[in-house]
């Protein structure tokens, strides 16, 4: 392992919060090392100095002004982080789609062209849907007409049809 992951795991090392693999691993560095082994002893030495150092207790008074501080109003500003989200991205790509296409529209010299196109093509997209219409219609019809002809059919045979005693069938209990 090199140094500088070892540097990186002694102050790890100092308070104890490595896995015994990793522990060996860097205590195997520090017999080789003479500069890593140097510096772990400077940070060892600088932490314990550190705990001989009294904590500073505040008094009641201070702790009572700091509550009393006033939070400062939050003011209004208009954000726009939210489109940036992941989320959004497929929603934007549509509307910029839909944006290019229509300034085509705005912005192309042969407008009226293009008009004359488009309403050509929604009329011929408008009878095609009315010839649908009047095909599913006329199937619906007959459709009705032919559930209608069954039923009878099976209402003449059902009413054909001989009681169970005149066929000397008993009924089964």
């Amino acid at each position: 392992m090199n140094c500088q992951k070892i540097e990186d795991l002694l102050s790890a090392y100092l308070e104890g919060e490595l896995s015994l693999e990793e522990k060996s691993t860097v205590e195997e560095h520090l017999r080789t090392c003479p500069r890593c082994a140097s510096l772990y002893q400077e940070i060892k030495q600088a932490t314990e100095s550190l705990d001989d150092f009294p904590e500073a207790e505040m008094s009641e008074e201070l702790v009572q002004r700091l509550y009393e501080i006033p939070q400062p109003k939050k003011k209004f500003r208009l954000n726009f982080d939210f489109l940036l989200r992941p989320s959004l991205q497929p929603v934007l790509a549509a509307a910029t789609v839909l944006l290019v296409i229509i300034s085509f529209y705005f912005f192309n010299p042969d407008q009226n062209v293009l008009n004359q196109k488009l309403d050509r093509q929604i009329h011929l997209g408008y009878s095609k849907i009315q010839t649908l219409y009047v095909n599913a219609e006329s199937m619906t019809s007959s459709l009705a007409q032919s559930i209608t002809a069954q039923k009878e059919k099976v209402m003449a045979s059902i009413q054909e049809m001989k009681p169970l005693k005149e066929l000397g069938i008993k009924k089964i209990t």
